[in-house]
């Protein structure tokens, strides 16, 4: 999705919010002036999508005549405490949604911000007048402000020394800056994901890093493992459930495979049992696993425990529905609840990485897990995803993450571009064929797989610092094109020499594009443009040209069994692939030689046998 895409579902939103308050009397006032009114509206927006406030009157406060509007309101934020936000809105043009934000704009943010910790501004309105009285109080009593500047430009941290020295000047001083590029990774979480993304009218802490204090029930004793890792079995109230989310929301899953869904029919089902028959929560729930790193000794009597870092590696879906069903409970259901529900919580001290992971593997077992949602949450995953939103492509990190995708938005599934990118960019196809083989006979995916774990593992020789997606949508628009040209499916592929082609059409088009452009090209930007431009027959001319020389390095005349054998030697021997690499890359590939190419019906790539090795 193009940011200019996404700014035009917002900036529609923000169109029907006008029409709905259209007899708003800011909106009346500010009729003929667009930026105001567009600003007027991102606030509401703001408060509607993050703070889920629908009833906005009593927030904003008229702010001067110009395109940006303020909001001043407190908030008690999920650890109880009361916080101050000042937001201030900037409206952008679609124009201006893909440049950067203008630095003077966030300078003179900072000093209106400035301005209203001092209470020295002439002009307040006795709404804002009144705010800035309760701002101010609050701050004399040690409280805490955060300032909020919102704009619909892309924000790339060319403000950050200056935001540095405001907030510098005082420890409860936060600012952050929320930028197209922040509203559009939020808004695709719970559009399209269904997962609740990190607010930023609360405050989080890391609960893997954090005390955390926790209630359990030990009138029915608890079971206590020691050898080779602590460990212990007891129950937990529905309560003990809800403090912890309320507190930690979401960062207690970070190690889990799978997120909970803000809504599903699973989830409804566990709410239901803990409302209509809590006392039978017990016999039909699993319980929930979490790792610890410093387990403390408990006690036969302990009602209370307190555990340095914790992680819920399984029962997320658990967690967030006994959180919801408890949050929507009236006090006396709550009572009921408490008294008759129990959950079973096998609590580990972590045995270190490999453990934990192991640990997070098997207890999420009952259902089918592959081996790349165990990576899902891993940095790099996270980035290629999210530079994936700025194309048509989305990389999908975690199997059936994306519950819906907006119009025109393609899901590709990481384990295709990590193959295309295996082959095209780090030009190793061998290992392509070898992992799907390896995939075919033990379902494990050696793409998804650390060398640590397994000595053929590919996951660092893919994933690093080096792996941009501009590199893997290259090589996927590559695979994309020729795909649609042969008619293949992507279990298809592995049944040619498909790989070893989009391999050597590295080499052959980028001397291609040498000779006809007589100078060095960005090789990546090229096939971009020209596959989103449908200007496709080159890239399937050259795809054709390689297929056509590498039939003439492997066939042997009159001699079907050493060309079956050279064939094989090819697609399973890395040594052999790059003996053809290397002949193709002293060939002097003129731009005739591919331009001349005949596209034909029926063309077809070199056919394997994936019994051979």
């Amino acid at each position: 999705m193009f940011t200019k895409d996404f700014y035009n579902i917002i900036d529609g939103e923000l169109n029907d919010l006008l029409e709905k308050y259209k007899d708003d009397k800011f909106i009346q006032k500010h009729r003929n002036a667009i930026n105001n009114q567009k600003s007027y509206a991102l606030l509401i927006w703001f408060l509607e999508f993050y703070g889920k406030i629908s009833s906005y009157t009593s927030f904003i406060t008229d702010g001067d005549n110009d395109s940006s509007c303020d909001i001043v309101f407190d908030k008690i934020n999920n650890y109880g405490d009361k916080i101050f936000y000042v937001v201030q809105s900037k409206w952008n043009n679609a124009g201006n949604s893909e440049k950067e934000s203008d630095k003077d704009e966030i300078l003179k943010a900072l000093s209106d911000f400035t301005t209203i910790l001092r209470g020295e501004k002439d002009d307040f309105n006795d709404k804002l007048k009144l705010k800035v009285e309760e701002l101010d109080k609050h701050l004399k009593e040690n409280g805490e402000v955060k300032f909020i500047f919102l704009t619909l430009s892309q924000y790339r941290r060319g403000a950050d020394e200056n935001i540095k020295a405001f907030i510098n000047n005082d420890e409860k001083i936060k600012f952050e800056v929320i930028d197209i590029n922040r509203i559009k990774l939020d808004y695709i979480d719970r559009k399209y994901k269904k997962i609740e993304p990190l607010n930023p009218l609360e405050t989080y802490q890391n609960p893997e890093e954090s005390l955390i204090d926790i209630e359990i029930v030990q009138g029915n004793g608890r079971i206590e493992i020691q050898k080779p890792f602590e460990a212990y079995m007891f129950l937990l109230r529905p309560k003990s459930i809800y403090d912890l989310f309320e507190k930690y929301g979401f960062a207690l899953f970070y190690k889990n495979v799978r997120n909970p869904l803000l809504q599903s029919e699973f989830n409804e089902e566990i709410e239901k049992t803990a409302i209509e028959n809590p006392a039978y929560f017990w016999y039909y729930n699993n319980g929930i696993t979490a790792i610890t790193y410093l387990l403390p000794k408990i006690g036969k009597k302990a009602e209370k425990l307190q555990l340095t870092g914790l992680q819920i590696i399984n029962g997320a879906q658990t967690v967030y529905s006994i959180y919801r069903a408890y949050k929507n409970a009236s006090p006396t259901k709550r009572i009921q609840m408490d008294s008759e529900s129990l959950l079973t919580l096998r609590l580990l001290k972590s045995g270190g990485t490999d453990f934990d992971l192991n640990v997070t593997r098997y207890t999420n077992s009952q259902n089918p897990i592959y081996d790349r949602d165990f990576c899902a949450n891993d940095d790099i995953q996270i980035r290629l995803q999210n530079d994936s939103y700025q194309t048509k492509f989305w990389y999908e990190k975690r199997r059936d993450e994306f519950r819906e995708l907006p119009e025109g938005i393609t899901k590709v599934t990481n384990h295709i571009f990590a193959n295309v990118y295996l082959a095209y960019h780090l030009q190793d196809p061998v290992s392509v064929i070898n992992n799907y083989k390896h995939y075919k006979e033990t379902s494990k995916e050696l793409i998804f797989v650390s060398h640590r774990e397994h000595q053929d593992g590919l996951y660092e020789k893919i994933f690093n610092d080096r792996t941009s997606f501009e590199d893997m949508l290259c090589a996927f628009y590559i695979f994309d094109i020729v795909c649609g040209y042969y008619f293949c499916s992507y279990e298809d592929t592995f049944e040619t020499a498909y790989y070893h082609l989009i391999a050597l059409f590295k080499v052959s088009f980028t001397n291609y594009l040498q000779a006809k452009f007589d100078k060095k090209l960005n090789v990546n930007k090229y096939i971009i443009n020209t596959y989103e431009k449908n200007e496709k027959e080159s890239i399937l001319k050259t795809f054709k040209f390689i297929d056509q020389f590498v039939r003439k390095q492997l066939e042997i005349e009159n001699n079907e069994e050493k060309t079956t054998d050279g064939i094989i030697k090819f697609l399973f021997k890395l040594s052999y692939y790059e003996r053809i690499k290397d002949a193709l890359n002293d060939l002097d590939i003129s731009v005739k030689d591919i331009e001349d190419i005949v596209l034909e019906d029926g063309d077809e790539i070199i056919e394997m046998d994936n019994s051979e090795d």
